[in-house]
């Protein structure tokens, strides 16, 4: 009956690859994916009532680098979060994440379990932290600070999953990793910086195809506030991930304003966001 009531809320793609290892059951990496799609597809995650055309669609990109004995694989994961945008065909992205320590046991065929505050596979707390994280954008870009409750469950699995490796604040690469992404989405001090994805979103890119000129002073306000903010958050993850998701939509959105407008906006980025100075430069063209 649950079912009747309320449809999946999640369309996810998932893909798994291991160009680099010899593996003798190639099968095991589209069982593989077909699990995990199916794990994140087929459960309820909110009590939300969600239409056909409302689902947020999320993208797994497994690359497997390693298979030991025991069937633990080890890897990378891409993770693209996209949701869409009112009154309109285009979609926008909300997150994109790359993941540089992934490790999980997976024999083929095995059942996807989870339970929240157990942790009863590696692979399905790492499914259920990253679910949990894209809703949270998701929530967050629909009403100002939406997203708390889901960004509470996924830190609740960093906790849980601290002797694991890939869990913890020294894994993956500096701190783009899994405890700091939870650790920035959770915390006070970043505030300032979940706002920024409801302004744009909703008092932004929503607002596009009513009044594109309102929406994209809109996106500017939101953007000018980091400003605000640099000195403390310059080097923090959410604001990496902001400009490394953002920056191709920003460039298209800037390009149709005017010329004074422009050179103000592409200096802003520079400031923001020196490593994509050279992107930026597109706007002007």
């Amino acid at each position: 009956m649950w079912q009747n009531l309320y449809s999946q809320e999640i369309k996810a793609t998932v893909q798994v690859i291991a160009p680099r290892i010899q593996i003798s059951n190639k099968q095991i990496l589209t069982t593989l994916e077909n699990g995990i799609q199916q794990f994140i597809n087929n459960r309820k995650w909110t009590e939300e009532k969600v239409e056909q055309q409302e689902k947020l669609e999320i993208s797994l990109f497994f690359e497997i680098n390693a298979l030991t004995d025991n069937n633990e694989f080890q890897g990378t994961m891409q993770l693209q979060v996209i949701r869409p945008v009112y009154n309109s065909n285009y979609k926008t992205t909300v997150l994109q994440f790359s993941d540089e320590d992934v490790t999980f046991v997976y024999r083929e065929f095995e059942n996807f379990d989870f339970q929240e505050n157990i942790n009863l596979n590696d692979l399905t707390s790492l499914l259920a932290y990253y679910v949990y994280i894209s809703l949270g954008m998701d929530y967050d870009s629909f009403s100002e600070l939406g997203g708390s409750g889901f960004f509470s469950k996924a830190q609740n699995i960093v906790n849980m999953m601290t002797s694991k490796p890939g869990w913890n604040q020294g894994d993956g690469k500096g701190f783009r990793n899994r405890f700091y992404l939870a650790e920035n989405l959770n915390s006070p001090r970043f505030k300032e910086l979940r706002q920024i994805t409801y302004n744009y979103h909703r008092n932004g890119m929503d607002q596009f195809a009513a009044t594109p000129e309102k929406a994209r002073k809109n996106i500017t306000e939101a953007i000018e506030k980091l400003t605000e903010t640099s000195q403390s958050n310059s080097n923090s993850l959410l604001q990496k991930l902001f400009f490394t998701t953002k920056w191709p939509e920003l460039v298209e959105i800037y390009k149709a304003s005017t010329a004074a407008e422009k050179v103000v906006i592409t200096k802003l980025f520079n400031d923001l966001d020196p490593t994509n100075t050279k992107r930026y430069e597109k706007i002007k063209e």
